[in-house]
C-alpha cells in the first residue's frame, strides 16, 4: 500500500510540487514518453492499480454489473464502490479519457476490414 512521510510540508509547498507533476504529464509528447515517465515514477503495482480503476469505470459506463467487474479484474465489490463514488462526485477526467480511448478504439476496428464483433468481446480482446 501508498504510504505517505509523517512529515509534512506546508500546503503552499505540497502545492507546488503538485502543480509540477501535472505541468510534467502535461509536458509529454505521446503514449511512449508518457510510458516512460510512469515507469521510472510508479511500482508495477502502482500502474496495475491505476489501469484496474481505469478499466472499472470503463466497464461501469457501459453498464457492467458489480458481480461482473468484480469476476473479470478480481477486485472487492467495495473497491468497485469506492471508484464509482469517486467517478460520480468528480469523475471529468475519467470521462475525458475514456471517451478519447473510445474513439482510438474504433478508429482502429475501422481499419481492420471484415472484422466485427460484438461489443462486449471487442472490449474484452482491447483491455485485456
Amino acid at each position: 500500500m501508498t504510504k505517505i512521510s509523517r512529515k509534512k510540508l506546508s500546503e503552499d509547498k505540497m502545492g507546488l510540487l503538485i502543480d509540477q507533476l501535472w505541468r510534467g504529464f502535461a509536458s509529454l509528447k505521446d503514449k511512449d514518453e508518457v510510458h516512460e515517465f510512469l515507469h521510472d515514477l510508479l511500482s508495477r503495482t502502482e500502474i496495475q492499480m491505476l489501469a484496474k480503476r481505469l478499466e472499472v469505470v470503463r466497464l461501469l459506463n457501459e453498464g457492467w454489473k458489480y458481480e461482473e467487474i468484480k469476476n473479470r479484474l478480481n477486485i472487492s465489490e467495495a473497491t468497485i464502490s469506492k471508484i464509482n463514488n469517486w467517478k460520480e462526485a468528480f469523475g471529468q477526467g475519467y470521462q475525458k479519457v475514456i471517451e478519447r480511448l473510445k474513439r482510438e478504439s474504433e478508429k482502429r476496428k475501422r481499419k481492420l476490414p471484415g472484422f466485427v464483433k460484438s461489443s462486449r468481446s471487442a472490449a474484452a480482446s482491447i483491455w485485456s
